[in-house]
């Protein structure tokens, strides 16, 4: 491998082993190959050049690509001094069961694009991939996983009417009462798509139509409701920080700066000075 090359391989535990790789080519060359499951990649720099179906394709930086299990590709720097991209590997039975649970369609999805050219789809895979490197919640990383699998069979795959919801009237409400309840908790979107009767993609659609945030949304707004009143207590930000169920103190400064334009500190002061 060039001094100037790397590939270092990941795997989330919250995503069920699911493995990941960030990497960065210059002269490396991928003769024809095939992974037994799905590979969603997108571009952070460069030009990826590779072969997918008998077709030559170059994607460039923000744009993603798509292979599916077993289908022969090979990789190279499309120009310039190479490229670096990030790629996750779903397997083909959690492809396939989304596929059914949206569709009614007990197949592997065909997608007819080798590279994807959506800003939208783009912006979910880098967002995901950032809050898996910088270790976010459980809950919120799930979120993100599902609607980016989603979009992606709706938007590359699936063509014509909205699919067809044919399980149970959601119990959205009792999931919000659920996660009111369980603000200080990590918890799971598969416990909580369960509990509704309904799968997790619909249940973050309905959460979000009904509440405008998604469960992961709403259960960091519920966090911060309980840390404004035991701060008004007079509690510590680094005990509130723990008792409500963030990460550490950093993660709750930051939701509570963006919700209310101020540090927990600078919060708290207000009802000890005055």
């Amino acid at each position: 491998m060039n001094a100037n090359e790397f590939c270092n391989v990941y795997t989330s535990q919250t995503l069920g082993g699911l493995e990941m790789i960030e990497a960065q080519f210059t002269e490396t060359v991928f003769g024809k190959h095939a992974h037994a499951g799905f590979v969603i990649s997108v571009v952070d720099a460069g030009v990826m050049h590779f072969s997918h179906r008998g077709e030559s394709h170059n994607a460039l930086p923000g744009e993603l690509s798509i292979v599916a299990p077993d289908e022969l590709h090979t990789g190279s720097k499309g120009r310039g001094e190479g490229w670096r991209y990030r790629a996750l590997y779903p397997s083909e039975e959690r492809i396939r069961a989304l596929n059914q649970s949206l569709f009614g369609v007990e197949q592997t999805p065909y997608f007819r694009q080798s590279v994807i050219t959506d800003a939208c789809l783009s912006q979910q895979m880098q967002t995901l991939l950032h809050k898996l490197a910088h270790g976010a919640e459980a809950l919120d990383i799930e979120v993100h996983w599902e609607t980016l699998l989603v979009n992606l069979l709706r938007q590359s795959f699936y063509q014509g009417s909205e699919p067809r919801f044919t399980k149970a009237q959601s119990n959205v409400e009792l999931v919000r009462d659920w996660l009111a309840d369980r603000y200080d908790q990590k918890v799971s979107l598969d416990y909580a798509a369960e509990l509704a009767g309904i799968s997790k993609f619909h249940l973050i659609k309905e959460f979000k139509r009904l509440y405008q945030l998604t469960p992961h949304q709403y259960q960091i707004q519920q966090r911060l409701n309980h840390a404004r009143a035991q701060l008004k207590r007079g509690i510590s930000a680094v005990d509130v920080a723990l008792n409500c169920g963030f990460h550490d103190q950093s993660h709750f400064s930051k939701a509570f700066v963006s919700t209310m334009g101020i540090s927990p500190s600078a919060y708290q002061q207000q009802f000890f000075t005055r």
